[in-house]
């Protein structure tokens, strides 16, 4: 199989870094068209990885975080970068598959397996959603399955098995910004400029991921309100029969 080309960029977006956007995570100045990138989290059992990658995430221009059968995702770690990674909550990985699917979207497992490509190969192909596995036993056979292909990083010492699960994402969430041209983020001194916003910002001038999220919050609580008026009435009906 032969290594996948690189999307051709303009010399403009190579040479000097896009414009600051003001929406968290999503495209620059025209990165629209680039391939996007996504962190698909599922089964990584250490609460401290979670915010290192969100953190990675946000520097290295991933779209959006899938979040799979979890309410809500630790961030201890992310150093301020949580409110600007759009996240997306599944149920189960078939749900989030199927999504993937659907909108074109092929799933990396980052996995020493046997079919996985290093990953300085950059056999990337299009929008790609990267899952990790667990720290300790790797990926499920559920996970594999999900993947539609892997890659690995090489290691060139035999001091250590495997890498950190947070480490090992974030060099492959940079190679892959790297093989899609993504433009650099401005610098100012030592230290890159950001792009933040604030949460009344946030609140009425929502983008499509946040405005989503916002959507399945208010769900979640009016499904609670209805439930606990359902108690209420049903508590109201024993006393009366009583």
């Amino acid at each position: 199989m032969a290594d996948a080309v690189a999307p051709a960029a303009p010399a403009a977006e190579l040479s000097a870094p896009a414009s600051s956007s003001s929406a968290p995570a999503g495209p620059k100045e025209g990165q629209e068209s680039m391939p996007k990138s996504y962190l698909l989290l599922f089964n990584v059992g250490k609460r401290q990885n979670f915010g290192t990658l969100l953190r990675s995430a946000c520097a290295f221009g991933v779209s959006e975080v899938f979040v799979v059968g979890a309410k809500k995702l630790a961030t201890f770690g992310n150093q301020g970068t949580a409110g600007y990674s759009p996240e997306r909550y599944f149920d189960t990985l078939e749900i989030a598959k199927a999504d993937c699917v659907a909108r074109g979207i092929r799933i990396c497992g980052i996995e020493i397996d046997e079919s996985a490509r290093p990953v300085q190969e950059h056999p990337f192909s299009g929008p790609t959603a990267f899952m990790l596995g667990n720290e300790g036993i790797g990926m499920s056979p559920q996970q594999r399955a999900a993947c539609n292909f892997f890659v690995y990083i090489p290691q060139h010492s035999g001091a250590t098995a495997s890498l950190n699960v947070a480490i090992a994402g974030s060099i492959v969430l940079h190679h892959f910004a790297l093989w899609a041209r993504l433009p650099e983020q401005a610098r100012s001194g030592e230290k890159y400029v950001l792009d933040r916003r604030d949460k009344l910002e946030r609140y009425t001038n929502p983008c499509e991921t946040e405005k989503s999220e916002m959507d399945r919050k208010r769900a979640e609580r009016a499904a609670k309100r209805q439930l606990e008026n359902c108690d209420e009435d049903n508590e109201a009906m024993e006393d009366e029969d009583a």
